[in-house]
């Protein structure tokens, strides 16, 4: 029964290990945040990554949007879910989280710069394969 148990512990701790998605370390907001990014971001650069968690993070702070992470990133047709992440999407979780954004507070928006339907508005800032906006394109 000791030697069970002490192949459960190990199997266990080396599932967290390897595993990103296993971790007894991490808050709920911080692994959230970095499935999103992951599913925004997986290909793009880490610049990326930190600009779509800074608008996550924008966004929380506007009185437009939810007033918790959580509610920021599930609002319908606005972020991708995911349920996977890496190492750069959970650093750059902690990075934003910890408060280092790379967009002004108002940018709020962003889109893809190979979407079919373009945004008529100059973008503020684009980084790899999205734009980011003050206003979104429906304005």
């Amino acid at each position: 029964m000791g030697k069970g148990l002490a192949l459960l512990g190990v199997t266990v701790a080396l599932a967290c290990a390897l595993l990103p998605g296993v971790s007894s370390t991490e808050d709920r907001d911080t692994v959230l945040l970095a499935r999103t990014i992951y599913a925004m971001a997986r290909e793009e650069s880490y610049d990326a990554k930190l600009a779509v968690g800074s608008v996550a993070m924008n966004r929380v702070g506007n009185a437009w949007f939810g007033d918790t992470l959580g509610e920021v990133l599930t609002q319908q047709h606005q972020f991708a879910a995911g349920t996977r992440y890496d190492q750069d999407s959970l650093a750059a979780a902690h990075e934003v989280l910890a408060g280092r954004r790379t967009l002004a507070p108002d940018v709020l928006y962003f889109h893809p710069v190979d979407a079919a339907e373009p945004w008529a508005e100059r973008p503020i800032k684009t980084v790899g394969h999205y734009s980011f906006y003050e206003t979104d394109g429906g304005r």
